[in-house]
């Protein structure tokens, strides 16, 4: 069986080895054993870390992961599981409408200065922003 220590775990996640720590202390990373005095990871372990990451990536606090794991591993409560995933998914759709908000006012100065530099280019009036301020990109 494959095994990382923790500085490699660390490494591959992009964090310290004292974040993996404090996962443990707080009982999103379990059942780690220790080998000379030294943890010792396993695939299951990088498994539920990378479930982790993504769920702290997706906006979770370490509070909600571990809610969410004692909801999903006993299986009693399967509409808390389902409520802590509907407020992480509500969560993530309002990012994703203000990243396209974002998005769209991006496009719009984009094209309103690409038209400036062309209009510049080719010596005739520049355009006005008005003509652009309310403008949809694919």
């Amino acid at each position: 069986m494959l095994t990382y220590t923790i500085g490699e775990v660390a490494t591959r996640y992009h964090m310290r080895p004292s974040t993996l720590r404090y996962y443990e202390e707080l009982g999103l990373l379990y059942d780690v054993p220790r080998q000379g005095g030294r943890r010792v990871y396993t695939a299951q372990h990088l498994a539920r870390l990378s479930t982790i990451c993504c769920y702290k990536n997706a906006g979770m606090s370490l509070e909600e992961l571990q809610e969410f794991f004692r909801s999903t591993e006993s299986h009693a409560d399967p509409a808390k599981t389902l409520a802590i995933l509907d407020t992480v998914d509500d969560r993530i759709q309002s990012q994703i409408a203000e990243l396209q908000a974002n998005y769209q006012q991006i496009q719009r100065k984009k094209h309103f200065f690409l038209a400036i530099q062309a209009a510049q280019a080719a010596g005739v009036p520049q355009p006005n922003w008005a003509d652009y301020a309310h403008r949809h990109y694919a």
